[in-house]
């Protein structure tokens, strides 16, 4: 029964990404508030970005030494 939900969450997700998207779409090209997502979008791009780079940096920063033999 595992399988069925699975395929069950997939196309659910499928169906849900696709219905975001073009709701996404709307907002972005057909209506007075397109700069405004753009802006959010583009401010969320460079967040998620930033914040991957601060992440790896912590990580390279408090990770312990290595012994060479």
């Amino acid at each position: 029964m595992g399988k069925r939900r699975s395929k069950g969450v997939g196309l659910a997700l499928l169906i849900f990404s696709i219905i975001v998207f073009i709701i996404y779409a709307y907002f972005l090209l057909a209506s007075e508030w397109g700069i405004t997502i753009l802006k959010f979008t583009v401010l969320g791009a460079a967040a998620t970005l930033l914040a991957v780079l601060a992440w790896i940096g912590y990580t390279m920063a408090t990770a312990p030494e290595l012994e060479r033999q």
